[in-house]
């Protein structure tokens, strides 16, 4: 049973897929000489659609998605005569969620007042091509997919796949390498620890050397100043009145010293020996 239904899909798949290559040929923006999702495009792209004539008369242009099963369609123009050759200028609009669940995408023509739901085999398809988001870079090789139009089960994940791996290689390609960071050698670090303790300890021997002048200058200006201003001593007792040395007084000038003071007299050194006048 299983098996009959695996069939069944492989079946209507390769349906869908000739009635893509019978009226892709008629396209040729996008280029129906090309295998599907060959062309790929950015969401907000201008281009123009061109295509040969075909066998309707006034019809519209429908933006769909590849899948049949996923009911998206996007009218882009109405009422155009496509019994001849014609272009069509046009800017890629498409919902962002939508590109997310499938970005395979292709074109139907289908004739006016009629519904594009479902797809019919007489819409004109164009060749499946790709829409990624805005500002997304493109793949390197556009072409790179299979020549063999895959199943719609199988094709969003196998062109998800090689999108991925096309946009990692072009962003590690086109990616600048990370600044390298400069490590110091031991040897440097070791200059460095020596050169601040170098530094440390001149500092410290100049403000050595500052202090001992200061003190040595505050000393010599203290020993210069003594005797001009009395020394107070703490702890000494002050002087009384009794331990005042009194200065006496006396009339007149001394002819010793010249002055008031009164004369003292000189201290008599004692001799042992007695000297004694000779008897005359």
């Amino acid at each position: 049973m299983l098996t009959q239904v695996y069939f069944c899909i492989s079946l209507a798949s390769l349906l869908f897929d000739t009635v893509f290559a019978q009226h892709a040929g008629q396209w040729i923006i996008p280029d129906g000489a090309k295998a599907n999702f060959t062309d790929v495009y950015n969401n907000g792209n201008s281009l123009t659609w061109s295509w040969e004539g075909m066998n309707h008369s006034m019809s519209d242009l429908w933006l769909t998605s590849y899948d049949p099963t996923l009911s998206y369609a996007l009218r882009v123009a109405s009422n155009i005569n496509i019994t001849e050759s014609g272009t069509l200028p046009w800017t890629i609009t498409v919902n962002d969620t939508l590109i997310d669940i499938d970005d395979r995408f292709c074109l139907r023509f289908v004739p006016t007042g009629t519904d594009i739901f479902p797809f019919q085999a007489d819409q004109f398809p164009s060749p499946a091509f790709l829409i990624l988001q805005q500002g997304q870079p493109l793949p390197a090789a556009t072409d790179s997919t299979s020549t063999s139009s895959p199943t719609p089960t199988s094709t969003a994940s196998s062109q998800a796949t090689t999108t991925a791996s096309s946009f990692s290689s072009t962003s590690s390609s086109s990616a600048p390498p990370p600044p390298s960071k400069p490590n110091l050698s031991a040897g440097a670090k070791a200059g460095i620890g020596i050169g601040a303790a170098a530094v440390f300890f001149i500092i410290m021997g100049l403000l050595f050397v500052v202090l001992r002048l200061y003190r040595r200058v505050k000393a010599a200006s203290n020993q210069h100043s003594r005797g001009i201003i009395p020394e107070h001593s703490e702890g000494k007792p002050a002087m009384t009145p009794s331990t005042v040395p009194v200065i006496r007084q006396i009339s007149g000038l001394h002819e010793a010293l010249g002055d008031r003071r009164h004369p003292t007299e000189l201290m008599v050194k004692q001799e042992r020996e007695v000297v004694c006048e000779l008897p005359g």
